[in-house]
């Protein structure tokens, strides 16, 4: 084990893994499912920063592969304070200018929100090829990501994953974003489930260890041209949908609290996942039910995470 600027494990393996968020959920999620594969990681976070001095940290310097999960917004955040949508947008170009100088670059792969960037104006499913108009700044700012990386395609291998709605065991709350961690929250405490918007929209819920697979499978991957791929689990489900899911699955009498749409709340967003599959062999394995059994079970085992009551935290993570 190596403490280098960011956490480094499986010493003695080859072609190492770069997570940068790797306190989020989804980054420690694939951390430690690059950890249990004996990949060797380098993982940074806010306090491990990847940038030294304006260069890279030493681990990141023989990277095959880059996975930027990184962010400091969500919608909320993303439309009452964009100077931290345009602090993230320097920090990644700043990586993205320092990675292209390298002799034999790194493949990035750069997490995105296939539930904000595509036009409304279409009917869903989204393909990879569907118009894009983000609804609110949270969606304006992962574009401005996307053409970031894209504008580096041929000095960098470059793949953009769009993902749906991502639970699971380990997601927080209090960060404004995450309907089944909040819902399974209130359930344990016995608060009423707060249900913003209307019923009948419809989402696209992907469990969190399926989007790590796909990460898995992009591990050494150099696509001659810049790959972009929804991720999600190509299903529609309604929030009144959810709700039975969950009553069925905590099996306890549940409060329900209904609430307006928030401005940057969408009505029908659900992704067309056939790309995946066809480049990576990839489908989701769980169902929404057997996800939300999972999570609500490493919320009884206490596996549950809090933000903090800090509106302003720093999320350093991708939803």
């Amino acid at each position: 084990m190596v403490l280098m600027s960011g956490r480094v494990v499986a010493d003695g393996a080859t072609d190492t893994a770069v997570v940068i968020g790797s306190a989020g959920f989804i980054g420690r999620r694939l951390s430690a499912t690059l950890d249990l594969a004996r990949v060797r990681t380098a993982c940074f976070t806010r306090q491990s920063r990847f940038l030294c001095d304006g260069e890279l940290a030493a681990p990141i310097a023989g990277a095959g592969t880059v996975f930027y999960l990184a962010s400091s917004i969500n919608p909320a955040l993303g439309e009452s304070h964009p100077e931290l949508a345009r602090a993230d947008h320097v920090l990644f170009s700043t990586l993205l200018d320092r990675l292209r100088r390298r002799d034999n670059p790194p493949t990035v792969v750069l997490t995105s929100s296939g539930g904000t960037v595509y036009d409304p104006a279409f009917a869903p499913p989204y393909a990879e090829t569907s118009p894009l108009k983000p609804s609110g700044a949270y969606g304006r700012a992962k574009i401005a990501l996307e053409e970031e990386l894209l504008s580096h395609a041929g000095e960098l291998p470059a793949v953009i994953l769009r993902m749906s709605n991502v639970y699971g065991p380990g997601q927080p709350t209090g960060r404004g974003q995450g309907v089944l961690a909040h819902w399974l929250s209130a359930a344990l405490d016995s608060r009423p489930l707060r249900l913003i918007g209307d019923v009948t929209a419809t989402r696209d819920y992907v469990y969190v260890d399926d989007v790590v697979d796909v990460m898995r499978r992009l591990r050494g991957a150099g696509p001659a041209q810049p790959l972009i791929l929804n991720i999600g689990s190509g299903v529609r489900t309604s929030l009144s949908g959810l709700l039975d899911v969950v009553r069925s699955v905590v099996a306890l009498d549940l409060r329900v609290e209904f609430q307006p749409s928030r401005l940057f709340d969408r009505q029908d967003v659900w992704l067309d996942v056939g790309e995946a599959e066809r480049v990576l062999g990839w489908r989701p394995e769980t169902s929404l039910k057997e996800g939300v059994a999972a999570t609500w079970r490493s919320w009884l085992a206490g596996a549950a995470v809090t933000a903090g009551v800090n509106e302003l935290q720093t999320i350093f993570e991708t939803i």
